[in-house]
């Protein structure tokens, strides 16, 4: 039976998923992993025949696992379910999973997914990405006839559709009577020179099909052993030339600047200094290289070095001209103290800054310093150019700095969506780690800022899809519940965020439609209702649920951006257990759930709460 691997650091997810597709047990076997270092393990222990991860896991994350897969392991189709939603993800994935799925996903959909990679990998022959010279010795011994067919690993297509289309994908065939290579073709070559060209390809995929052997007609006659004999030395020929071909197009010393770069983006600047530094030392004459040495260099005299040769070599370059600009903010400073830089724009600064003087971005420091947010003032280009390098490392790890800073480039340029996004991606992270204590401090903080500015997101309802599926729980069962009911997705997050900090479940709901459907899958122990909303508002969803018998003692919290008496009236009127005006403080919207929530709890649980231990 074919096993299918579950990755998950949720042990509930797996529950409800392994409950969920219990009826294709038939077809597969669920095999469960809490973490990347435990499926590392169950891979080379186990025959997996296709993988299911989560990308953010704390001590770990799915990243590296597919990118372990795409490098060793292409013949297991891999299927990502994530809540991690990034500009340039799904381009990332691209070519390395069968499917992306954005949590929550419904089981019908992912058994569907499951089936269809079982499935493509059949078709594959499960062949895998072994070399073609093995597949060849392989059917000889078992003396097989069939055709072998060779494409590129990436191309999941039928191989026949290839052909058809006339992919550049496609490479050719190999067909085979009782193990004995009969013919082959390869483009336009055909026979004992095709049959050479495949035998030495490296790095494809090969598939099979079984035919009449009436039906291949003979055109190599040479046995296997000399085919693949002489395959090999023209394999070897092959290497040797894109050895050379490499060395000529990419100088090793480039590699020193690219990493170099890429530690400046994720903003590891003391471990970039040693690759640039080797790079200019061998490569005085690359602008380039001076430049982003400066960018990671912490003393004044050497920045300011550094620049100077970046401006000698190319004084009219953009982006040489703007740093320079830049070191001029350190004035008079002391020649002997160590900078720190703007994660935005790489501006130089002391060591005590709160904010950037280049591009007036709030550094968020401390909590003093959300007051200081500005913007109008800030340099708008930089800001958005941090965001895009910050997604773009993103899209490649999971890296709680550039998650932190990501939030606060958008919190910089007023868009408190996106700023949620990913500190609602950091706090699963952080919170499970002490070292990162104050980072987790900050970012509540910094949801406490939004929750209480009067910038909520309060633009009237507008037109969503609603997904009709079930809410896959990423908490524990023993929490209370809460539903929230709120088109807007910003004040959703911060609402979400709040609820989740004080140690409540929270599902939720886009409008009364979408809210009466997740009732009848999962009852809460207390409704967060906003009054504004599209399709049916939530004077008529509370109506609703108190003349519902199984609901009516629900209670029910009316949330809006609406002070005015006559709404405060009828939300008393409607029988709600209260009545909560945006913007709220995080700290009175606990303290009004927990206090409903205690009053509505059955004697016995009181009871154990005050019991010792």
């Amino acid at each position: 039976m074919k096993k299918v691997l579950l990755v998950d650091d949720d042990e509930l997810i797996h529950e409800l998923i392994e409950s969920a597709l219990s009826k294709h047990s038939d077809t597969f076997e669920l095999i469960h992993a809490f973490d990347v270092k435990s499926a590392m393990a169950i891979l080379e222990r186990d025959d997996i025949a296709l993988i299911v991860t989560d990308l953010v896991m704390p001590g770990g994350d799915g990243f590296q696992l597919i990118s372990q897969l795409h490098e060793n392991r292409q013949d297991i189709p891999c299927i990502v379910m994530t809540s991690y939603e990034l500009p340039e993800l799904g381009q990332r994935l691209e070519g390395k999973v069968f499917q992306l799925f954005k949590k929550p996903v419904m089981s019908q959909e992912l058994a569907e997914a499951i089936l269809r990679g079982l499935k493509s990998q059949q078709k594959r022959g499960d062949l895998g990405e072994f070399s073609v010279v093995g597949i060849v010795q392989l059917m000889e011994t078992e003396g097989t006839t069939c055709r072998l067919d060779v494409h590129r690993s990436s191309d999941h297509r039928d191989i026949n559709q290839c052909i058809v289309q006339n992919c550049k994908e496609f490479r050719g065939s190999l067909f085979l009577v009782q193990g004995t290579v009969y013919d082959a073709v390869c483009g336009k070559l055909t026979g004992e020179e095709a049959a050479l060209k495949l035998l030495s390809m490296e790095g494809v995929q090969v598939s099979s099909c079984f035919l009449d052997s009436k039906s291949i007609v003979r055109r190599v006659h040479k046995s296997n052993q000399n085919l693949l004999i002489n395959a090999m030395i023209q394999k070897d020929h092959q290497r040797e030339a894109e050895s050379e071909d490499a060395a000529e197009a990419a100088p090793p010393q480039q590699k020193l600047l690219d990493e170099g770069i890429r530690l400046c983006e994720r903003l590891e600047f003391s471990q970039a200094q040693k690759p640039l530094m080797s790079f200019v030392k061998e490569n005085r004459q690359c602008a380039a290289g001076w430049l982003w040495l400066s960018r990671a260099v912490t003393e004044p005299k050497k920045i300011k070095a550094a620049l100077a040769e970046a401006h000698r070599l190319e004084p009219e370059h953009g982006d040489i001209m703007e740093d320079v600009e830049k070191a001029r903010l350190l004035g008079s400073a002391a020649a002997d103290i160590k900078v720190i830089r703007c994660p935005f724009c790489y501006a130089p600064l002391e060591p005590t800054a709160t904010g950037c003087g280049f591009c007036k971005a709030c550094l968020l420091t401390e909590s003093a310093s959300l007051t200081k947010l500005d913007p109008i003032g800030i340099e708008q280009r930089l800001l958005r150019r941090a965001a895009s390098r910050f997604e773009k490392v993103l899209a490649a790890e999971v890296n709680p700095k550039i998650l932190f800073y990501a939030g606060a480039a958008y919190l910089n340029l007023n868009d408190f969506d996106k700023a949620l996004t990913y500190f609602d991606l950091l706090m699963p992270i952080i919170q499970v780690d002490s070292r990162h204590q104050k980072v987790a401090e900050q970012v509540g903080q910094i949801v406490e800022y939004i929750a209480s500015s009067q910038r909520l997101d309060e633009r009237g309802p507008r037109p969503e899809q609603v997904r009709r599926e079930k809410q896959i729980i990423d908490n524990q069962v023993n929490k209370r519940t809460v539903l929230v009911v709120e088109d807007s997705p910003t004040t959703r997050k911060v609402i979400k965020m709040t609820l989740q900090g004080g140690g409540f479940r929270v599902i939720e709901a886009v409008d009364g439609v979408e809210a009466l459907s997740k009732l009848n899958d999962d009852r809460p122990d207390l409704v967060l209702l906003d009054i504004m909303l599209p399709k049916i508002d939530g004077y008529k969803i509370l109506s609703i649920l108190k003349k519902n018998g199984d609901t009516k003692e629900i209670p029910v919290v009316m949330l809006t951006s609406k002070n005015r008496i006559i709404d405060k009236v009828k939300g008393h009127l409607s029988s709600a257990s209260a009545y909560l005006t945006k913007p709220f403080k995080p700290a009175e919207l606990i303290s009004v759930v927990s206090s409903i929530l205690d009053k509505h709890a059955p004697e016995s649980v009181k009871a154990a709460d005050l019991q010792p231990g």
